[in-house]
């Protein structure tokens, strides 16, 4: 039996998002006890810790390991890769790369979280931070919500710039880059921070919603203290490893469900922390080998020939 092999072009080329938002809706619904696992050691070298994760998920006839090696700062890999077995088999069905992968996925989780967080009547964005991450949380964005106004800011000025240019042409959208953070979140209904540039004040309007993408990568609060006691807080796992984090109001799923309340209020504040539970890599892993079946011009090996 033959392995795939999906580069980080490939992986993006069979990423089908609104399709996968509609997978991983079911997936956070259908959850059950978790079959995750998660590690991390200290190989030899001065880089720091390679983290490896197991995930399994009712519906899906496979199980992924990912594994994810510190990479030095001028590399342009993420260092990561996710292998998919047959659960029955043993045998190696993919070897994908899994830092685009995560990066996707992450925005397609955002964006559902929006969906069901946010107020339906949001029409305004503010994307914080800059790169791939703010392409594909605003791509994925609007699915779910009918954009009018987009601003974000970077340190990066003259990149933010550039960025906005681009994405301007690519989603035929009005995108601003900003000055300063204040003045990117002044009045947006939605802010999205999906990197290192943090929350500046709490000055968010009545009804906003706050997305925080991969929250465990911060180790210290990227938003102010009196919004997060404030607000009312969701993350994507049940057990956030994370000191700064409050008492969640719920989960994702469990919002989803109908067990817990987005909002008491329309003008509750909302905030959702990103964390990607292995299973979520699992689920985008497999949206992505079962449109990658029938692609004759990948990469397919035998490892047993």
């Amino acid at each position: 039996m033959l392995t795939t092999i999906l580069s980080r072009a490939e992986v993006s080329r069979h990423m089908q998002a609104l399709h996968l938002l509609s997978e991983l809706r079911q997936a956070f619904t259908s959850r059950g006890p978790g079959g995750d696992q998660a590690s991390s050691f200290e190989p030899p070298g001065v880089l720091g810790a390679t983290v490896v994760r197991q995930a399994t998920q009712g519906g899906i006839p496979a199980w992924s390991l990912s594994i994810r090696a510190a990479q030095p700062t001028t590399s342009k890999s993420s260092g990561a890769t996710l292998h998919l077995y047959d659960t029955k088999t043993g045998h190696l069905l993919a070897l994908m790369d899994a830092g685009h992968l995560s990066s996707l996925r992450a925005a397609v989780v955002g964006a559902l979280a929006a969906d069901v967080l946010a107020s339906p009547q949001t029409r305004t964005v503010a994307l914080l931070g800059g790169g791939p991450a703010v392409s594909s949380a605003l791509k994925a964005l609007r699915l779910v919500r009918s954009l009018e106004r987009i601003t974000l800011f970077d340190a990066d000025l003259v990149a933010a710039t550039e960025q906005s240019f681009k994405l301007q042409t690519t989603l035929s959208a009005a995108v601003r880059a900003c000055d300063t953070a204040e003045e990117a979140v002044h009045d947006a209904e939605l802010i999205v921070l999906t990197g290192s540039v943090p929350l500046p004040t709490d000055t968010l309007k009545p009804g906003a919603h706050v997305t925080v993408m991969n929250a465990e990568l911060n180790g210290a609060s990227p938003l102010p203290v009196p919004l997060l006691s404030r607000a009312r807080c969701f993350c994507d796992d049940l057990r956030p490893p994370l000191a700064w984090a409050p008492a969640l109001k719920g989960t994702l799923a469990q919002v989803l469900a109908g067990a817990v309340p987005a909002r008491t209020s329309p003008d509750d504040v909302t905030v959702f922390l990103s964390i990607g539970p292995p299973f979520l890599e699992l689920v985008a892993a497999w949206h992505v080998y079962e449109s990658a079946r029938r692609d004759e011009t990948l990469t397919r090996i035998d490892l047993s020939a």
